[in-house]
């Protein structure tokens, strides 16, 4: 069932069990009205019954009944005088004579009401003219004296209830012509209504249908600004970021399979060139003085590269996937490098590079970071700018406080990185020069690694280069 059937469904259904008990309960209560209406003025025309048999005492048994049949003729009333034991004194449509045969009347319910209340009233059928009439009955306090009718106790009028039915069907006609009017109405604005929300439910279906089918492009019209235009954003939204992390999927998946494709192509390098060494060894070559010492030496040191690479990728395997954890605290600075520095002065001095350092800061001065990974930052900084570097060059530790922190760099007098490879040099396996990387023992993970570290403790690497001139690496760290 559509949303907009469900909607005039429902409408319809509310509204016609209003209506219903509306014209229900109206009924009712004008029947209820009319009745009560009719009571109080059979009431008030039993006072003048009375009164009119009070006025002349000098009438005689025979003169009241006429005077009574008089008066229930003038009023089309049925009047009837009751005394105390329940017999018919007169009555308006029973001929005099025929009095005495009529049946008591005390055990009828008006008249016990009128005898314990007061006044009573009862609606039944008449057994003497086959009618259904309203009989109400008055307690008369007291009886005219000195007449035929000293014994008279209640005075009962009774109507049939014909024109009082007749008007109650009348109103309640009119009740159900309005009613009916009023239903349509609201069938008609409820029609409207349930069209006007589902339109724009069924344009966001048909939307989420065709977004569903794959079109992504695809978008909803917000043209209102209740819950149905917070849907429609929604979904809008929704498509958005799913289009963004497609796209960022797609980009990761390219980065992971040119990642593979990098570490299997770094991985077979090494692998490769100590099967050869290994398999030339055992043709024969092991027995070679001349070659068996030199190839063990470099299958060694494709061993230890392939060791190094290992490392790495664990290393930003750990940082990528958020495992490794930081140890932050505070440290000295100028002894943390200084203990750095004296790690590769061997290293420089071998390559006939002097390392220096230029500290700016006093002994006591600290910065807050994890100590074991800066000092995997400054090692990849410091043997790059060694290996890159020219003989009779240098390797300039330096720090430096100002009012941000203090700040950590590296500068060498290296053959330096042409500008168009300066924004790529922190990608993984990003290479300036392959030979030259591979020659000096590179991974293609260094930079990367570094970068990583350095945004682990809120900063970034800066670097700035000159060909020919040299390259300089610097960070900034919290200090106290």
């Amino acid at each position: 069932m559509k949303i907009q059937t469900k909607i005039t469904f429902t409408y319809v259904v509310l509204a016609l069990l209003i209506v219903i008990s509306l014209g229900v309960f109206t009924s009712l209560r004008i029947e209820s009205y009319f009745k009560d209406h009719l009571v109080n003025e059979l009431s008030r025309q039993a006072d003048l019954v009375f009164f009119i048999l009070q006025k002349d005492t000098t009438y005689s048994f025979s003169q009241i009944d006429q005077q009574v049949k008089l008066i229930g003729g003038l009023e089309h009333l049925r009047i009837t005088l009751i005394d105390a034991q329940g017999n018919v004194l007169a009555d308006s449509d029973i001929p005099l004579p025929d009095i005495s045969g009529v049946q008591n009347h005390l055990d009828r319910p008006e008249v016990q009401d009128a005898k314990r209340y007061g006044v009573g009233h009862n609606i039944r059928r008449s057994a003497t003219i086959d009618r259904d009439f309203l009989y109400m009955a008055k307690l008369v306090k007291k009886a005219p004296t000195k007449t035929s009718f000293e014994k008279l106790q209640f005075i009962r009028l009774s109507v049939p209830l014909e024109d009082v039915q007749d008007q109650i069907n009348s109103i309640r006609s009119i009740v159900i012509m309005v009613g009916l009017g009023v239903l349509l109405v609201i069938v008609v604005v409820s029609i409207l209504v349930s069209r006007r929300i589902a339109k724009p439910m069924v344009y966001i279906a048909q939307g989420v249908e065709q977004i569903r089918s794959g079109d992504l492009d695809a978008q909803l019209v917000v043209s209102s600004k209740d819950e149905i235009g917070l849907v429609a954003r929604a979904v809008n939204e929704l498509v958005q970021k799913l289009k963004s992390d497609i796209v960022q999927l797609k980009k990761l998946e390219q980065v992971r399979s040119q990642f593979l494709g990098n570490v299997s192509h770094e991985l077979r390098t090494p692998i490769f060139a100590v099967q050869g060494y290994l398999e030339t060894l055992l043709d024969g070559a092991v027995d070679d003085p001349s070659v068996n010492r030199s190839f063990l030496e470099k299958a060694q040191s494709n061993l230890s590269r392939l060791n190094a690479l290992l490392e790495d990728l664990i290393n930003i395997s750990q940082i990528e996937s958020g495992e490794m954890k930081m140890s932050l605290r505070y440290f000295r600075v100028n002894e943390f490098l200084e203990s750095v520095g004296k790690e590769y002065e061997s290293l420089a001095k071998g390559r006939g590079v002097l390392v220096k350092l230029s500290l700016s800061t006093k002994d006591d001065d600290e910065v807050f970071g994890d100590k074991d990974r800066l000092r995997q930052v400054l090692n990849n900084l410091i043997s790059n700018a060694i290996n890159y570097n020219k003989p009779g060059g240098e390797v300039v530790i330096a720090s430096e406080k100002d009012e941000h922190g203090i700040r950590l760099s590296i500068n060498d007098t290296g053959v330096g990185i042409p500008p168009g490879h300066l924004p790529r040099i922190f990608e993984r396996f990003y290479r300036v020069d392959n030979n030259r990387s591979r020659e000096v023992g590179g991974t293609g993970l260094g930079l990367a690694i570094v970068k990583h570290i350095v945004e682990a403790h809120g900063s970034q690497i800066q670097v700035e280069s000159t060909m020919g001139v040299g390259s300089i690496f610097r960070f900034l760290l919290k200090s106290s």
